[in-house]
């Protein structure tokens, strides 16, 4: 199970990397620019789980600890994020090795990573927006 768990983050590095610009402004963006792009997609998702997860802590505890946060906070949390995943995706070389290898997997594998991975990020979105609209109404904003 951690096995897949691990393959599944890696699909989610592997879509944000392979996430390509139209034809008609150039294709792609480059080696570099690309493995940025799937670190940024795994450190977007981690951040969707947290914010939900965050507001759920508020709201079952009852008190109000998060909502008053910086902006220089929040951009230090984002990049608490993205610089392990840096490290491990594109300097450790786990994710690139599992980019090139994407292609080499079978078709049901393939299919199956991709299907998951998908629904992952649906699901963290429903949950991140499901726990933001229920914080909204715990903290009495009605619009």
């Amino acid at each position: 199970m951690i096995h897949f768990f691990k393959e599944l983050y890696l699909t989610a590095f592997t879509i944000g990397f392979r996430f390509r610009a139209p034809q008609q402004l150039g294709g792609g963006w480059g080696p570099d620019t690309d493995a940025a792009k799937g670190v940024c997609a795994v450190t977007l998702i981690e951040a969707a789980i947290l914010m939900g997860i965050m507001d759920r802590i508020e709201i079952y505890l009852e008190i109000n600890m998060f909502s008053h946060v910086s902006r220089w906070t929040i951009y230090i949390a984002v990049l608490a994020l993205y610089l392990p995943n840096r490290y491990v995706l594109i300097t450790r070389g786990h994710g690139i090795r599992f980019e090139r290898t994407f292609k080499n997997l079978t078709n049901s594998r393939k299919v199956l990573l991709l299907t998951t991975c998908l629904l992952m990020i649906l699901t963290v979105m429903a949950f991140s927006i499901y726990s933001s609209i229920a914080y909204r109404r715990w903290i009495g904003v009605t619009h």
